[in-house]
């Protein structure tokens, strides 16, 4: 039998998936991964000489879905200059009977699309319900679909946004806004970090920082954060007094140990093995508790799994199935 693969660009992806529907699937990729029902497999995640890049793969199995894939991907830094998105990704997914491909997907839309559903479900499920006002920290690809995570979550909740990388000018903050508003998003400039910082009730982080850019003592009383920059060892936007000082929820124990806030905290003495955050999955399962008060600090440390993606990607390739779309190639 001729070995059959169907690709999806990024326009077809656009054409079939939304945010409302790529929820449940994200998830359903949570309950399962705290349910010990699929399995995650060791995150490469490698510096690249040269081009300063970061280079990594992740990888899982769900035998539930009988989904089986992998996730090639990284962060190239001077991409920009050139006319592309730092973060590059493509997802393969593979029948788990044969090995055969089945799919070759755009992994840049399944990655924004993912992430930006997992953000949904920290604010769902951690932040005060009554929230108002959210600062955006970073002004790249991941930080819009963040924002579009917040105008889920709470239709015309204030967006304000600060660019760590921005000059006075503050282009590169200036240009995200114009972004979000051609999406019908409302979006404003923030003004200096520590003043926005303390009049926010949700705090989004999509930085690659290596050392912290939100401080302890800027976070007022309430303050849910979803931090999604760390994925890499080394990476660090918070200071470990906050995790301290929060109740933490992370995507998986062991990735976050290693790659999200939570491998500063664990060198600090904060975590152990024995003794660590609970997991967004059992909190959605109702076995471990999130937020109990109004003024509690909460912290959702999200170093994304591979089980998102092949979630996202399962829903992408059947939706795609049943309408007929993408391009069906043959590779014999």
């Amino acid at each position: 039998m001729p070995r059959t693969v169907r690709v999806l660009s990024g326009t077809d992806l656009s054409e079939i998936l939304t945010l409302n529907e790529v929820i449940p699937a994200i998830e359903a990729a949570y309950l399962a991964a705290s349910r010990q029902q699929a399995l995650l497999y060791p995150v490469i995640r490698e510096p690249l000489e040269g081009s300063g890049g970061v280079f990594g793969i992740k990888s899982g199995y769900w035998p539930d879905r009988d989904s089986l894939g992998l996730k090639v991907a990284g962060y190239w830094p001077h991409n920009r200059a050139h006319g592309l998105d730092n973060h590059q990704a493509t997802v393969v997914l593979v029948e788990p009977a044969t090995g055969v491909p089945r799919a070759i997907i755009d992994g840049n839309f399944i990655t924004a699309i993912r992430t930006s559903a997992a953000g949904a479900v920290g604010l769902r499920y951690l932040a005060r319900p009554d929230a108002r006002a959210a600062l955006i920290v970073g002004a790249g690809v991941q930080a819009e679909a963040q924002a579009r995570a917040l105008d889920w979550w709470q239709r015309g909740i204030k967006i304000s946004v600060f660019e760590p990388l921005d000059s006075g000018d503050q282009e590169l903050a200036t240009a995200f806004c114009a972004r979000l508003t051609d999406q019908g998003i409302a979006c404003q400039l923030s003004g200096p970090l520590d003043a926005a910082a303390r009049e926010a009730d949700v705090i989004v982080t999509t930085t690659p920082a290596r050392t912290p850019v939100l401080l302890r003592d800027w976070l007022s009383p309430g303050v849910h954060i979803n931090a999604m920059g760390a994925d890499t060892a080394g990476k660090q936007e918070h200071e470990v007094a906050t995790l301290r000082d929060s109740l933490v929820v992370v995507d998986d124990w062991h990735q976050a140990r290693r790659l999200g806030e939570c491998q500063h905290a664990a060198l600090a003495g904060l975590y152990s093995d024995e003794q660590h955050p609970v997991t967004i999955g059992e909190v959605i399962a109702g076995l471990a508790t999130g937020r109990t008060s109004a003024n509690q600090l909460t912290l959702f440390d999200a170093t994304g799994l591979a089980l998102q993606d092949l979630a996202a990607a399962e829903f992408a390739i059947r939706t795609a199935e049943d309408h007929d779309v993408g391009t069906v190639i043959e590779l014999d």
